[in-house]
């Protein structure tokens, strides 16, 4: 038998390869077409900025004047949305809060803005047809997001997404949605306010959407089903979101405590009205009763600050540092 002979094996010429992955031409390609934001830039092409930015707010106007109006009168009708008038102010906050990851101007036009254009004129045309308002409402974000990627370009649309989207948060929910919510709603928080109430000691039976406490007799009213907390904590947790820098993952939790945390802050409020009407005067619970309703968004609010610091000190991001001048051999 020979004997295999073991030795280093002769290596051949050695060649450093970046650690970072070389940018694809047609992304070089994408990245070469857009222009950065300079004060020279503004300067020489801040009447172009200005037009535009007229121009699409007048087009709005004429288009959706009618849609706006009919929205502004719902905000100021319906208590549950009545948080309508903060959502635009709230979206331009968005914006402001995400102007360092901007990333320019688009120098082409291209064709994903016309198809949202088209696409938000097909959903106010439906709405128009079968009297569906929400959808004529809805049809407001698409609109937006086509002008804005016609213009600025789709890097552009994805960096004011968030904001587009939250705009939803302004446009009442469809009738029957919001009707079968408010009753599911309504049922659940006679049933655990009474549970909550046994409880405490008090003798409550609910039946129906009725607390009995003895022989006084409280009823669930369809304002108290929690909508309007559910809708509202929808909307701060989505506001909320956008402004931390997090995983997917992280936000997704905070979104997701929604649901629980207006249940718990609704039954809350209907416990301690509930005993405020077993306890005193007539007049004195009324003045308990309006006051609660503003204890209740104030709890809300910090239930899901608490889930939030809660979920950020549980999981902490791990940073992992790249030397810049890292190379592999091969």
């Amino acid at each position: 038998m020979k004997s295999a002979k073991f030795g280093k094996k002769k290596r051949g010429p050695q060649r450093q390869v970046s650690a970072l992955p070389e940018t694809p031409k047609k992304a070089k390609k994408e990245v070469d077409n857009l222009i950065p934001i300079t004060d020279e830039y503004l300067r020489q092409y801040a009447w172009v900025i200005a037009t535009s930015a007229i121009a699409i707010l007048l087009l709005t106007l004429i288009l959706y004047g009618k849609t706006l109006w009919e929205l502004e009168y719902q905000w100021r009708t319906e208590a549950d949305y009545s948080h309508g008038y903060l959502i635009p102010f709230l979206s331009l906050g968005i914006l402001y809060s995400r102007r360092d990851t901007f990333p320019g101007f688009d120098a082409r036009l291209h064709w994903l803005g016309v198809v949202l254009l088209l696409f938000a004129g097909l959903i106010k045309a439906i709405g128009l047809m079968f009297f569906m308002e929400f959808l004529e409402g809805w049809s407001i974000v698409p609109w937006l997001g086509g002008c804005v990627a016609l213009l600025l370009g789709p890097r552009a649309l994805m960096w004011a997404a968030p904001a587009l989207l939250f705009l939803l948060f302004m446009v009442p929910l469809p009738f029957q949605v919001e009707t079968l919510l408010s009753w599911k709603l309504q049922s659940l928080v006679t049933i655990l306010s009474s549970a909550v109430l046994r409880i405490l000691g008090f003798s409550a039976v609910s039946e129906g959407n009725t607390i009995w406490i003895g022989q006084s007799q409280m009823l669930v009213e369809e304002a108290c089903s929690g909508l309007r907390i559910f809708v509202g904590m929808a909307a701060f947790a989505f506001f909320w979101v956008t402004l931390i820098r997090r995983a997917w993952v992280d936000k997704l939790v905070v979104i997701a405590s929604v649901i629980p945390l207006s249940i718990i802050a609704n039954c809350v409020r209907s416990v301690i009205v509930c005993m405020s009407y077993y306890w005193f005067d007539v007049r004195i619970a009324n003045r308990i009763h309006d006051w609660a309703g503003i204890f209740m968004i104030g709890l809300a609010a910090s239930l899901v600050w608490m889930v939030k610091q809660y979920w950020e000190r549980l999981y902490r991001p791990a940073w992992v540092s790249i030397p810049a001048n890292r190379s592999m051999v091969r």
